[in-house]
This record gives structure tokens, C-alpha cells and sequence, in this order.
């Protein structure tokens, strides 16, 4: 299904951004720069068990503090109008009904696979909670077990997920340095992606009316 397809990739790449470029600000101010660029590079590649509960209106602000000061003004003009065209599209689109008969569809077909696998998702938390699994490690599993029931968009997302993950990586580092080429250039990489993300949101709006 593309469209709940299309959303999950464009919020993982979301978190992924927010949470690489949060955790880059935060350990830069402690003076910490070896603790804080291994700590952009795991972030940039985890997707913890708690990421998806995270509060995203702070992770938003810190991703808006890296464009405020580093941005050149033009290109700051430009991912603050294109990150807000895809937060309205976003909710416009979970408003049409085609999106919200689907949403209910997928809702019912998780709850199936959450049922017909209990047991086994239940066993994977307890582990994460014994310290015999970590949260990364149990992350993969749940996703496995849900993937075989996702088909082969789920294999699409991840596709798209590395692509992004790579440019969030990029940025982190280049925070890190405080090197504002290299963060410009990221920053500019990101804005594409954002207008392939508005472009393919506004496509799945007109389908779904």
C-alpha cells in the first residue's frame, strides 16, 4: 500500500533528522567531541523502541535551531517554507477519505498480526527489559515479524531509509565540526528531499479524495 508506504518513509526520515541533528547540538554543548560524534553516528542508524513515542515539536525546534544558525539565508527561507508545506500536506492527507479507510484497514491487520504473535512480541519486550536483548536488537526483530506481513513497500522504506540516513549522518558530522560548507550542503540535500516528499504528498492527495 503506497500511501501509508510513502508516510512511514517521510516520518522515519523525519525522526531520523531531528534526532542525528538533536543529539549533535546537545553533546556539542557539553565540550565532549569524541563522546559527541559517536553519538551523531549511532543515532544517525537507531530507531529505538521509544523513538516513534518521542515528543516530535521538540525534536522540530532542534532541526529548526541547526537551519536558524548555519542556513545561508536563502536556502533558510526555503527549508522553513518546504518543512511547513509537508506538515500541513501530511495532515491533509491524513484527512482524505481514502487515507482513513486504509488507516482503519492497517489498524485491523496489525492487531491480527499482534494477536496471531502474542506471545513472541511479548517475549522480545521482556528480553529488552531482562538486558538480554537490546533495544536495537528487539527493534529488528519486531520489525521482521511485522514485515512479513507488510510485503514489499516495507522493503521500498528501507530502501529510502538508507538513502536519508546517510545524508543525517553527513550533517551531524559536518555539526560537529561546525563546518558550515559542509552543512549547507547537507541542508540543501535534505530541502530535495522535501520537495520529492511534497511532490509525492500532493500526488496521493488528489488519488485519495
Amino acid at each position: 500500500m503506497k500511501v501509508k508506504s510513502s508516510l512511514i518513509a517521510s516520518a522515519v526520515a523525519a525522526a531520523l533528522l531531528v534526532q542525528a541533528v538533536g543529539t549533535s547540538i546537545a553533546n556539542h554543548t557539553t565540550n565532549s567531541s569524541t563522546k559527541a560524534s559517536a553519538s551523531v553516528q549511532k543515532q544517525g542508524q537507531k530507531e529505538g523502541l521509544e523513538g516513534k513515542h518521542e515528543g516530535k515539536g521538540e525534536k522540530q525546534k532542534e532541526l529548526m535551531n541547526i537551519i536558524n544558525q548555519y542556513a545561508m539565508p536563502q536556502l533558510k527561507e526555503q527549508l522553513t517554507k518546504d518543512l511547513s508545506t509537508r506538515d500541513s500536506l501530511k495532515k491533509q492527507l491524513k484527512q482524505t477519505p481514502g487515507v482513513q479507510k486504509q488507516e482503519v484497514q492497517e489498524k485491523a491487520k496489525r492487531q491480527a498480526v499482534y494477536q496471531a504473535h502474542k506471545q513472541e512480541i511479548n517475549a522480545i519486550h521482556q528480553q529488552v527489559k531482562d538486558g538480554k536483548l537490546t533495544k536495537e536488537q528487539a527493534h529488528q526483530r519486531l520489525e521482521a515479524l511485522f514485515g512479513k506481513h507488510e510485503g514489499k513497500d516495507q522493503e521500498n522504506d528501507k530502501g529510502k531509509e538508507q538513502g536519508t540516513r546517510a545524508i543525517y549522518q553527513e550533517l551531524g558530522t559536518a555539526v560537529q565540526k561546525k563546518d558550515k560548507t559542509a552543512i549547507n550542503t547537507a541542508l540543501g540535500k535534505i530541502d530535495q528531499n522535501l520537495k520529492s516528499s511534497i511532490q509525492q504528498l500532493q500526488q496521493q492527495i488528489n488519488a485519495n479524495k
